[in-house]
């Protein structure tokens, strides 16, 4: 293997564990998720990748260089902090407004505002006087 081939494994490495790095900081609620432009917690998925980039270390020891090994120490420790502190904090409370529970379909809505307008409307005693319809079918 050449001087190139191996540097640029060494640049897939690094791009790797960055890619792993970086989700699991926005898992931690650390980064903002670009797709939904929210910051999101889920320190499941977050271990995931800490797990991830842990067992990728541990199954490349002995064949790494010296600034693979630094790199992937260095993003594992900062991961492995953050995370303990994450883990020590309560679940953020979910604004009401962005609380899934209160997120409606549109014909849900339509539906109970139906039956809400239903249940308004006080019902008309029969007052024992044929309508309409009733006289056509007599």
């Amino acid at each position: 293997m050449s001087e190139n081939e191996g540097n640029g494994d060494e640049h897939l490495l690094i791009h790797v564990v960055t890619m792993f790095t970086q989700q699991a900081w926005m898992a931690m609620g650390k980064l903002k998720n670009p797709v939904t432009e929210k910051m999101e917690r889920n320190l499941e998925e977050a271990s995931f990748y800490i797990d991830i980039i842990d067992m990728m270390k541990k199954r490349m020891a002995g064949n790494l260089s010296d600034d693979e090994e630094k790199f992937l120490e260095s993003s594992l420790s900062g991961l492995k902090m953050n995370y303990i502190e994450e883990t020590n904090k309560p679940e953020p409370e979910t604004p009401e407004d962005e609380s899934p529970e209160d997120e409606k379909d549109i014909n849900t809505d339509e539906a109970s505002t139906e039956k809400e307008n239903a249940e308004e409307k006080p019902e008309v005693p029969d007052s024992g006087e044929n309508s309409d319809e009733d006289k056509k079918t007599e």
